[in-house]
């Protein structure tokens, strides 16, 4: 059994409810990560990235390409061509929001439209959201089977767009604006969409078939990131309250674990190939890897990074891709046991 399917079969070991007011935790939500000190012994290779794409604020991986954003540039490649100098440039807005990806497709959500960028090409395909309620838009994302869903940076709407269609065929009110949205894979029943807050750190699912929102959750004192693995787990740094959680969204979110992770806990990733949960953390540049299995999460492994890793991903084949967000090179790990 996989640590993820020993994870939905395990109880809930911890139960959180919708949120309300909470006057004993003041200054919730709005996470930042450490400043990082000098890194010093990094773990594996450290890429040199050009300048004027050094500072990565946001990585995802559509397949084995990775789309690196910094300001205004969208860098696209993979691994052999980053390391060539091959990548290709695709000029964006810097009012452009949270990058997200497809197994074949970036997703970019850009205020009043939002930008879906092949792959393999860098082609880049505007869709508008002139005169919708998710404009101004700062999160989307496009589902398995073709549904572009966009959440609104200013309104409590999520829209739902089918292909080939500007006018949403679906207006969902949920808990507040979106910060990140995250499509979900769940095994034969497609995709769950979950959404989050920064401002009040909450999670949310919203049940974008059915039209409607779904249950509320707060993760911890500030989330940082969220990432997905499969089958309906889905990752969060609790940067504030220094933890790793982690929530399954196979039918509603439901938290399943939480373990204390010290040293400003940002950047996560699911990694398939080792059954571990991934999580950086910004203030000693350390990398730590759970193991889930159990029911309480096992620190396997903890590896030395570049400074101030804000974004990690596990490719398919195993292997870890760490960016630094303030110019200290994009570190690439295949060998773990070091």
């Amino acid at each position: 059994m996989t640590a993820l399917a020993a994870l939905t079969a395990t109880s809930l070991l911890l139960v959180a409810c919708n949120v309300g007011p909470n006057p004993e935790v003041p200054d919730l939500g709005n996470a930042v990560a450490e400043v990082s000190p000098p890194s010093t012994t990094p773990a594996g290779e450290v890429l040199d990235l050009p300048a004027a794409w050094a500072e990565v604020s946001d990585m995802e991986a559509a397949g084995d390409v990775l789309g690196l954003r910094s300001g205004t540039t969208l860098a696209l490649g993979t691994l052999e061509q980053l390391r060539a100098g091959d990548a290709t440039e695709v000029e964006v807005s810097a009012h452009c929001g949270d990058l997200n990806a497809s197994a074949d497709t970036f997703v970019l959500a850009c205020r009043d439209e939002v930008l879906l960028v092949d792959a393999a090409t860098g082609d880049v395909e505007k869709r508008s959201l002139a005169g919708t309620a998710a404009a101004p838009a700062d999160s989307a994302v496009l589902t398995s089977t073709g549904e572009l869903i966009v959440g609104s940076a200013e309104e409590s709407k999520v829209l739902v767009f089918e292909q080939g269609n500007d006018e949403p065929v679906e207006t969902i009110t949920v808990a507040g604006h979106t910060s990140q949205l995250v499509a979900v894979p769940v095994e034969g029943a497609g995709d769950s969409v979950v959404r989050s807050n920064f401002t009040s750190t909450t999670i949310q699912d919203v049940h974008w078939r059915d039209g409607r929102q779904g249950g509320t959750l707060r993760v911890g004192l500030g989330i940082g990131q969220m990432s997905v693995g499969d089958n309906g787990v889905i990752l969060a740094s609790d940067n504030r309250g220094g933890q790793l959680a982690v929530y399954t969204a196979t039918d509603v979110v439901r938290l399943h674990q939480t373990h204390p992770v010290a040293g400003s806990p940002w950047g996560v990733a699911w990694d398939g190939e080792r059954d571990l949960a991934w999580i950086s953390t910004t203030a000693d540049n350390t990398l730590h890897g759970f193991d889930l299995s159990t029911g309480v999460p096992e620190e396997k492994v903890t590896l030395d990074t570049v400074a101030d890793v804000h974004n990690v991903i596990a490719l398919a084949d195993g292997t870890l891709v760490l960016a630094s967000a303030t110019g200290d090179g994009l570190q690439i790990i295949t060998d773990v046991s070091s």
